[in-house]
């Protein structure tokens, strides 16, 4: 399963070892040009997700469906549009490698 971060979560949540009862919304939220091109469901979405995350450190799954049923949508979430935006940020897995290895494992040494 891959999960997703919300973009600068570190940043602006101050709970650091427990389950916060409430999240920050920044009033600046009101001046960020992306925040303002998404449609009002995508909003009302994100700050869902925003609240879910909140319970999971900033992360969350990568489930359109399950995200739906857990918090109580009409419709699924686009969540690929929330990515392309930059609010969501896919986590890469760490078990895989991130480029092929081209060099050979040999030391080099200076003639």
């Amino acid at each position: 399963m891959t999960y997703l971060r919300i973009k600068n979560w570190e940043e602006f949540q101050h709970y650091k070892d427990r389950n916060p009862p409430w999240i920050k919304l920044h009033r600046g939220l009101l001046d960020d040009y992306e925040f303002e091109r998404l449609q009002d469901a995508s909003k009302a979405h994100l700050m869902l997700i925003w609240l879910f995350a909140s319970q999971r450190e900033g992360r969350i799954p990568n489930d359109q469906a399950f995200l739906k049923k857990k918090l109580g949508l009409k419709s699924e979430p686009n969540l690929q549009l929330l990515i392309d935006q930059g609010f969501l940020i896919v986590e890469q897995d760490a078990s895989s490698a991130l480029a092929d290895c081209l060099q050979g494992a040999s030391t080099e040494t200076e003639t």
